[in-house]
């Protein structure tokens, strides 16, 4: 048999409270019209903000990749010449290129084009100036999760280790590493090991060498690393 179900007096006389709501928020939203248009525009400018925001800054680096990427192969040019590069002709590129990092700061391409104002520095023999730059770049983060992030640590390392910080210099070698595979871990170890073995840290840079060989067993380095182990020092 059906269960009846019995309504008081009450409940017959009150609306469901989902629908009095939305009775309340309709009649309110009628009242306060000037109030509701206020603020859907308020929220229209807002995700037009965002989406304009989004858009300046792809338009900067777009920009800045345009007017800096001609600049730096000018300088990966005159860096990775044959002869020995012209000082005058690398202080020109490190102006012109520094001119332009200025009026991109904060640019993926920035970024990249710093790695070479740390390069000519090194070349110039300014490693003061060499570092600075390097870890300038560092700091900025742009352009993570590319060789970028092996190169910077690695120009830093060798300019550490120019200057005689041989101890930062071993610590950013081995950095470096992280954000490498293959022979680039490798040449980063290297350079680990080197410059533990001037500190006369030869049982460090010992192990460092044995890392390389448990990685790579048949690296061309091997007889190399061989004679190290046989005479650290």
């Amino acid at each position: 048999m059906t269960r009846k179900i019995k309504y008081t007096r009450k409940e017959l006389k009150s609306p469901d409270e989902f629908i009095s709501t939305l009775g309340r928020t309709t009649l309110w939203m009628k009242e306060n019209l000037s109030t509701v248009l206020v603020a859907l525009a308020a929220v229209h400018l807002a995700f037009g903000g965002v989406f304009g925001t989004l858009s300046y800054f792809r338009w900067q680096e777009t920009k800045a990749a345009r007017d800096l990427w001609p600049q730096m192969n000018l300088a990966r040019e005159a860096l990775q010449a044959p002869a020995a590069p012209d000082n005058e002709n690398l202080e020109q590129i490190e102006q012109s290129l520094s001119a332009q990092v200025n009026m991109y700061p904060d640019t993926r391409a920035a970024r990249f084009a710093t790695y070479y104002l740390g390069s000519i520095a090194y070349r110039r023999g300014d490693y003061d100036r060499s570092v600075a730059q390097f870890r300038s770049a560092i700091s900025d983060g742009k352009g993570q999760g590319t060789i970028m992030d092996f190169l910077l640590r690695e120009g830093l390392a060798q300019a550490l280790e120019a200057k005689g910080d041989l101890d930062d210099a071993q610590k950013t070698y081995a950095e470096a590493v992280t954000f490498a595979r293959g022979e680039l871990r490798t040449q980063a170890w290297m350079g680990q090991a080197r410059t533990l073995s001037i500190q006369g840290r030869n049982e460090e840079a010992a192990v460092v060498f044995r890392k390389i060989l448990a990685e790579n067993p048949d690296t061309p380095l091997k007889d190399l690393i061989g004679i190290k182990l046989s005479h650290p020092g």
